[in-house]
């Protein structure tokens, strides 16, 4: 090839734009400001973002709320980014806000599986270098986004299958070009070691796109997860942890060997949008009313043996929203938790998702089939199963209900380790209505059961609001505790725990 190159790439930054995971107030190595603190460019050097910016942070929800402008565009502005792509997070404030970001954005949107006329989105790019090497890149989003997201987001546009976008945008440059990179939000479905497979759906397929279109460079997004310095057939692979808290930096050299790394973000100063700081600071601040009790998150196997006040909260928040006789809800893999004294912080820092309300319509079957996929979270051990950490950490998929009593036998296989399901003490019987947040009645998860069920009614008001709302409504907050789960780990012994 004979010309060096030198990409920094970020991905998946849910909208991490200071120091902070706004926890607490205590300054962290984390945030896009500290990652394009420590770019270097030149005429040689690419900036990229493979997507999910939009949506994730207390920062990104405040100015969703307030309904203005939301400086990402302005940072990715400063940072000298040349292209984006989008990721499934992006569309969940609506067209009108995707819309408003991509023309603040100096860089180009690159999206070829994505058609929506009237927003800048190209399916592909070509650029070349001040040395004169010529770089295609191509841009796709995982197709999952026509499962998880709120139809109404996606009036006017329409998300197609990846692979077959991706290999036409190739097609169409190929012969352009000296470099070819593609940025995909999406991850990898097989070990990169062993090449085991890690998923059978087609959520991610970037290791399939490697096996059949021979791009250099794959960039990835989606998983969250921390690879460098890895390939599969011969195309080279990266993807950067969520939340702004790495990037990655990768060099292509004059004999056309490919080399990467992964950088933490710096501490650095952020006067300059202290402004944007503050008001976000202060809006976390705002005390908005009381519990009977702090409501705090224990380690994930204690929750999943015992279940959790805050999951017991957030049940009965959805029965009183949505009239259900039942509820279930799940809790993201890092969260806050509630003080007694309940901040905005509180809220939005222990359930961080967009998501709004769904009621489906179950019976003992499909109630049956969504427990055991819950009961497949532990090993008899008590350790988490591989399932639930790979190829991506996903202990959101572990759901906890309200309205029934069941236990689980982990002594017995997968699949067969429901061993009680009751409601007030006495069998099932008929049907029920089942709340649960609108990403899980798409089915995703491992619940395809819900995708089968019918649907009694939807409540679009994001369930981060309805709790808000309890406590506007209310003052104070009593939660009653659920007392669902019982879990059996041997069959011999009758070792329970209650």
């Amino acid at each position: 090839m004979g010309k060096k190159l030198t990409v920094y790439f970020t991905s998946d930054v849910h909208g991490f734009l200071f120091p902070t995971d706004y926890a607490t107030r205590c300054p962290k190595p984390m945030g896009v400001l500290g990652e394009i603190a420590q770019f270097h460019k030149d005429g040689n050097t690419l900036i990229l973002d493979g997507g999910d910016t939009l949506q994730g942070s207390p920062l990104t929800y405040y100015y969703h709320l307030q309904q203005g402008p939301c400086p990402l565009a302005r940072a990715l502005n400063e940072g000298g980014y040349d292209f984006v792509t989008l990721g499934n997070h992006d569309f969940n404030y609506g067209p009108q806000a995707l819309g408003d970001y991509l023309r603040a954005l100096k860089a180009k949107c690159l999206c070829a599986n994505v058609e929506a006329p009237g927003l800048p989105i190209a399916p592909w790019a070509i650029r070349t270098m001040a040395n004169g090497l010529r770089v295609g890149i191509v841009g796709i989003v995982t197709n999952w986004v026509n499962r998880w997201e709120n139809p109404a987001n996606l009036v006017g546009i329409c998300v197609k299958e990846p692979l077959a976008a991706a290999r036409a945008a190739l097609a169409a440059m190929k012969t352009q070009v000296d470099f070819t990179i593609c940025l995909y939000h999406g991850g990898y479905e097989r070990d990169l070691v062993t090449g085991r497979s890690l998923s059978d759906s087609d959520e991610n397929i970037a290791c399939k796109i490697c096996e059949e279109l021979d791009f250099d460079l794959m960039l990835m997004g989606h998983q969250h997860l921390a690879v460098a310095e890895a390939s599969w057939h011969g195309v080279h692979m990266v993807q950067t942890p969520a939340n702004a808290t790495h990037f990655a930096k990768i060099e292509v050299s004059d004999e056309g060997t490919i080399h990467s790394q992964l950088i933490p973000a710096a501490v650095v100063d952020c006067s300059a949008y202290e402004k944007e700081y503050n008001a976000v600071e202060s809006w976390l601040d705002r005390p908005i009313g009381s519990l009977d009790r702090p409501l705090l998150p224990s380690d994930k196997v204690d929750m999943a043996l015992h279940g959790s006040p805050i999951a017991d909260f957030f049940n009965q928040v959805q029965l009183e929203a949505s009239g259900a006789d039942l509820s279930v809800t799940c809790l993201a893999n890092d969260i806050r938790g509630f003080s007694q004294q309940v901040t905005v912080r509180d809220v939005v820092a222990t359930y961080v998702y967009p998501n709004t309300l769904t009621v489906l319509e179950v019976d003992e079957r499909a109630l049956r089939a969504a427990l055991e996929r819950c009961a497949s979270y532990l090993n008899e051990d008590l350790t988490i199963a591989r399932d639930f950490l790979e190829p991506k950490v996903a202990h959101y998929n572990y759901d906890f209900f309200s309205g029934i009593e069941y236990t689980f036998d982990l002594s017995k296989p997968v699949g067969s380790r429901v061993v009680r399901l009751t409601r007030e003490g006495k069998p099932l019987r008929g049907t029920y209505r089942l709340a649960m947040n609108s990403y899980r009645a798409t089915g995703v998860g491992g619940y395809d059961i819900y995708a089968q069920c019918k649907r009694v009614r939807e409540i679009q008001k994001e369930i981060s609001e309805m709790i808000l709302d309890q406590f506007v409504q209310k003052g104070h907050v009593v939660v009653r505790p659920s007392h669902a789960i019982h879990v059996i780990r041997s069959a011999i012994d009758g070792d329970r725990i209650c």
